[in-house]
C-alpha cells in the first residue's frame, strides 16, 4: 500500500471528529466536577457521554478544549506526513506478470483475418492508427525454432495486406503462389538461385525522379557497402580508393540515367558495367584519354554550351544538362588521380561488378517487370528467393528492398491522404543476409504513417549487432512487437529476461538445529525474481514463445499452429474513422508479369 499521499478530505473530517469529541468530553467532564462526582467514578461518566453524541457545548473552556483536540489530531497528521514510507506490499521488487485476454483486448481485432497473428491466442490489429501501435516486429528464434512455419506462413495466408518476402528456400513461394492468386494478387518473384525463372529488376527503373542525384548517391552508397572487401587495402588507405571509386560509380550512373531521360527504361546498370570495361589508363601516359573519357570531355562541352544559352534550349535538354554537370563534376574527381591510381580504381570496380557481367545477371537487370512501385496500389506479393548458403548475389536484395522502400515510400508521400491505397508489409526472414540497407534505421522509424511496416526475422540479437553495429538498439526500439521463438544464444536470452521484468515473490526459509537442544525457526520473506530466467528461456518448450508488445504485460503462449484455426479473441478494440480493411477476392488465374 502506498502510504505516500494523504487525503486532504481525511484530515479535515479527522480534525472536525477530534474537536467534537474533545469538545462533549470537556462539557461532561465540567459537569461532574461541578457536581462533586467522587474520581473513581469521573472518567466512566464523562466517556459515557459519547452514547449521546448529538450535541455540542458552546462555552468557552469547552470550545477551547476542542480547538484543542483539533490541533492535537492535526499534529498527528503532521508526524504522519514527515515519518511517511513508501510501502509497497508485494512490489518491492517489481509488478512483472504475464499477460491475459484482457491485456491484450485493447490491441486486437474481433475479426482474426484483421490482425497479424503473433501467437496462437495473441494477434495485434493492422489498424495502427486505433492501437496506437506500430505493426513492426522483431523476430527472433534459432534454426527449427518455426519462424517461417509458425510466424510467416500463417500470416501470409491471411492475405490482408500486401507483402514482400525474403524466402530463403523459395519454400513459402511454391506453398502460397496459388492462394495468393485465388485472392487476388499479382505474385511475382526475384530468384537469386534459379536466375532464369526470375521476373526482371532494373534498379534504375525506381531512381527518384523529383531527386535523381540523391537518388543515385544513395544507390552507389547500397552497392558499395555490400560489395566491400574489408581485406582491401589501397595506397592512400583503405578510405581514399572508396571515395575515388564512389566518385566514379555517381559518375557512370548518372551519365546512363540523364541520357536516356526520354527512353527512361533503357537505362540499366548493364550500360554502367559496359563503360567500366571501356575505361583504361596508364602509368607511362598521364594524358592517355579512353573512350569514356573522351565521352565525358564531350558532356562537359555540351554543358557549357547549354549553359551559355539557356533561352535556346528546351526545359528538357536543361534538365539533362544538370545531370550530366553533376556526373562530370564526380567524374573530374576520379580523373584527378595518377594513372597508377586510376588503373587500381578501375580494376577494383570491375572486380566488384563482376557478379553483373554473368549472362543471367544482365537478362534480370535489363529490364524492369517486377514493378516494385505497384506493391502499395494494387493486391501484390513479391518474393526475394536468395541463396541460404552463397552470399554471391546478397548485394542485389540489399538493392531490392532499398528500390521497394523508396519507391513506396514516393508513391504514399504523392497521395492526397498521404499514405498507401494498399497496406505493404515485409516479412525480411534472414535479414542479417540481406545486407546493409542505406538509410534502413530512419525508414524503420517514419514508415508507419504511410502504412508501409516491417518483419525483422533473424536467429538472435547477435546478428542483429554484426549487421547494424552502432544501431541495433534503434531498430529494436522501433518494432513495437517483440516475438521470441526460442534459442540459447546468451546476448539473445539476457535481453529477453530483463525485459520481461521482475516480479515479486514469497520466500519461506526454515532453518534447523539437531541435537539435545534441537529447534526450528521458519521465517517469510521477499524477494524479487524475473519472470524467466536466461536458461529457463533457453530451455523453453518447442510449441511455446514469448510475445512482448509495446505498453503490454508479456506473453508466455503457444506458437501459432499452420492449419489451426485461430480462437476469436477478446477485443475492445474501436477502429479509426479511415480504417478499410483488405478482404479476400476470388478471382481466376491471371498473368503475373512473371518470367516462368
Amino acid at each position: 500500500m502506498n502510504n505516500n499521499r494523504i487525503n486532504p478530505f481525511a484530515v479535515v473530517i479527522t480534525m472536525l471528529a477530534g474537536g467534537w469529541a474533545a469538545n462533549l468530553l470537556s462539557m461532561q467532564a465540567r459537569i461532574e466536577l461541578a457536581a462533586k462526582t467522587p474520581i473513581d467514578q469521573l472518567v466512566m461518566k464523562t466517556i459515557l457521554v459519547l452514547n449521546n453524541p448529538f450535541r455540542i457545548s458552546l462555552e468557552k473552556t469547552d470550545l477551547l478544549v476542542a480547538l484543542g483536540g483539533m490541533t492535537a489530531v492535526g499534529l498527528a497528521w503532521m508526524v504522519k506526513w514527515t515519518n511517511r514510507k513508501n510501502y509497497r506490499m508485494g512490489e518491492e521488487y517489481g509488478t512483472a506478470r504475464w499477460g491475459d485476454q484482457a491485456d491484450m483486448a485493447p490491441f486486437t481485432d474481433s475479426d482474426v483475418q484483421q490482425n497479424l497473428q503473433m501467437t496462437a491466442t495473441e494477434g495485434l490489429s493492422l489498424d495502427a492508427k486505433a492501437t496506437h501501435r506500430n505493426i513492426n516486429v522483431l523476430v527472433s528464434g534459432s534454426s527449427g525454432s518455426g519462424k517461417t512455419r509458425s510466424y510467416v506462413m500463417p500470416n501470409i495466408l491471411r492475405v490482408n495486406m500486401s507483402m514482400a518476402i525474403t524466402d530463403p528456400k523459395g519454400e513459402i513461394y511454391r506453398t502460397t503462389k496459388e492462394k495468393l492468386e485465388e485472392s487476388g494478387y499479382k505474385v511475382r518473384k526475384l530468384d537469386l538461385v534459379d536466375l532464369k525463372k526470375s521476373s526482371r529488376f532494373n534498379p534504375m527503373h525506381y531512381i527518384n525522379k523529383d531527386s535523381p542525384e540523391a537518388s543515385i548517391m544513395t544507390l552507389t552508397e547500397n552497392l558499395i557497402a555490400n560489395t566491400d572487401n574489408p581485406d582491401k587495402k589501397g595506397g592512400g588507405g583503405d578510405e581514399f580508393w572508396t571515395k575515388a571509386e564512389r566518385a566514379l560509380y555517381n559518375a557512370l550512373i548518372s551519365w546512363v540515367y540523364f541520357t536516356h531521360l526520354d527512353e527512361p527504361d533503357k537505362a540499366s546498370l548493364n550500360e554502367v558495367v559496359d563503360m567500366i570495361g571501356k575505361m583504361e589508363a596508364s602509368e607511362q601516359n598521364e594524358n592517355m584519354m579512353s573512350e569514356i573519357d573522351a565521352t565525358m570531355a564531350a558532356a562537359r562541352d555540351i554543358v557549357n554550351e547549354v549553359t551559355k544559352n539557356k533561352d535556346e534550349w528546351s526545359d528538357d535538354v536543361q534538365v539533362m544538362c544538370r545531370g550530366l554537370s553533376f556526373a562530370c563534376g564526380q567524374y573530374r574527381v576520379f580523373t584527378q588521380g595518377a594513372g597508377e591510381t586510376k588503373k587500381s580504381i578501375i580494376i577494383s570496380a570491375g572486380v566488384r561488378l563482376a557478379p553483373m557481367q554473368m549472362i543471367d545477371i544482365r537478362d534480370i537487370l535489363a529490364t524492369d517487370t517486377i514493378q516494385l512501385d505497384h506493391a502499395g496500389k494494387e493486391r501484390t506479393a513479391i518474393f526475394l528467393i536468395m541463396s541460404d548458403t552463397s552470399t554471391t548475389f546478397n548485394f542485389l536484395a540489399a538493392i531490392f528492398y532499398q528500390a521497394l522502400f523508396e519507391a513506396n515510400i514516393y508513391e504514399a508521400d504523392h497521395q492526397d491522404t498521404g499514405e498507401l491505397p494498399v497496406p505493404l508489409h515485409f516479412y525480411m526472414d534472414e535479414f542479417a543476409n540481406i545486407g546493409q540497407i542505406p538509410g534502413f534505421v530512419q525508414k524503420l522509424a517514419t514508415i508507419r504513417s504511410r502504412k508501409i511496416s516491417c518483419s525483422i526475422i533473424i536467429q538472435n540479437l547477435a546478428q542483429l549487432k554484426s549487421r547494424y553495429k552502432d544501431d541495433w538498439e534503434t531498430i529494436v526500439g522501433n518494432c513495437d512487437s517483440f516475438l521470441f521463438l526460442g534459442g540459447k544464444e546468451q546476448t539473445t536470452t539476457e535481453f529477453v529476461s530483463k525485459t520481461l521484468g521482475k516480479a515479486t515473490i514469497d520466500m519461506k526459509e526454515i532453518s534447523q538445529n539437531k541435537g539435545a537442544s534441537g529447534s526450528m525457526t521458519i521465517s517469510n520473506r521477499s524477494l524479487g525474481r524475473e519472470l524467466m530466467l536466461p536458461d529457463e528461456l533457453a530451455q523453453m518448450p518447442d510449441d511455446h514463445c514469448v510475445y512482448l508488445l509495446r505498453g503490454c504485460r508479456p506473453f508466455y503462449s503457444r506458437k501459432t499452429v499452420p492449419g489451426k484455426p485461430t480462437p476469436k479473441p477478446k477485443s475492445r478494440l474501436k477502429h479509426s474513422k479511415d480504417w478499410m480493411p483488405l478482404r479476400p477476392i476470388k478471382t481466376d488465374h491471371a498473368k503475373n508479369g512473371q518470367d516462368d
